[in-house]
């Protein structure tokens, strides 16, 4: 009589089997395991910064770069428009080239600073910063410029220009205070270094000696 039901379960469909056969709910992960891993996940970026903290000065130096790519297109469009006017003469285009230069370099200069397994390299430090004082200044150069050109007497009624150069004002003067806080946070890394090197980050493992109770008895019985 028992074969005669094994063979019966094994005719039915898989469906049916899997349905007759009740299987164990898969186990969820508890949310103090998860705790755990977004701690020791937040351990493991905070072990990252001890060793190279100048990371986050080179993340705000990359934001500042992609953020004047991102805005190149319309300062481009705003220089563009500014020269097709008849007698105005200006060194916005040269003002945005070096920038434009400058701020690929700027991150070179930088990776170059901090060589691995070796002291900081005070030449390349020097030269990032100087790359972003000569950014400021061709940046103030270009919002000078302009500011002068859109005050001119016959633009006053040229809606287009202006609707078409303003834009690049505003993005310009965000580049510039991009470009002072990430002077700001490279010059202040001596002091955030010291601060996240007293975070502890040590892991601490429990003894399987430390948790027993009583004594041990050893003697033979």
């Amino acid at each position: 009589m028992a074969e005669n039901e094994n063979v019966a379960v094994e005719e039915l469909p898989e469906t049916q089997v899997a349905e007759a056969v009740e299987l164990p709910p898969t186990p969820k992960p508890s949310k103090g395991k998860i705790g755990a891993e977004v701690k020791e996940w937040f351990r493991k970026r905070i072990v990252a910064l001890k060793r190279k903290p100048q990371n986050i000065a080179l993340l705000f130096l990359a934001v500042t770069t992609i953020y004047f790519m991102l805005c190149l297109f319309k300062i481009s469009i705003a220089i563009n428009e500014i020269y097709t006017q008849e007698g105005v003469k200006s060194t916005i285009g040269i003002c945005i080239f070096v920038t434009t230069l400058l701020s690929l370099l700027v991150l070179v200069s930088f990776l170059n600073s901090f060589p691995k397994r070796k002291k900081p390299n005070i030449f390349f430090i020097v030269l990032v910063f100087l790359m972003i004082g000569a950014m400021i200044v061709c940046d103030i150069m270009y919002y000078v410029q302009v500011e002068n050109i859109l005050a001119l007497p016959e633009l006053q009624d040229a809606t287009k220009t202006i609707a078409l150069v303003r834009p690049g004002q505003t993005y310009v003067l965000v580049h510039v205070i991009l470009l002072g806080v990430s002077a700001v946070v490279f010059a202040l890394l001596p002091a955030y270094r010291l601060l996240i090197n007293k975070i502890n980050t040590k892991v601490e493992l429990e003894s399987a000696t430390e948790n027993m109770q009583g004594s041990i008895d050893i003697q033979e019985d």
